[in-house]
């Protein structure tokens, strides 16, 4: 099985940044580190954002940002 996962490392620990699936107690892995530059740990927040995004109708969007209670002017 081949499994790419992300850590930080902290006080000389690696801490996983998700649970291991399918792994049972005790087995033994090899492991291969590779770091993540800052822009590419930069650019895959964004694209996991862009997946989470909420999709409305334009028209629906207007209609809310019409709407006095959203008015940051205050008038």
């Amino acid at each position: 099985m081949n499994l790419i996962v992300e850590a930080i490392y902290e006080s000389g620990v690696l801490r996983l940044l998700a649970p291991l699936p399918n792994l049972k107690e005790q087995e033994r892995v090899r492991l291969t580190l590779e770091t993540i530059s800052p822009a590419e740990d930069a650019a895959r927040l964004i694209a996991q954002q862009r997946q989470r995004r909420i999709q409305i109708e334009p028209h629906m969007a207007r209609e809310i940002g019409d709407r006095h209670e959203y008015d940051l002017m205050g008038s």
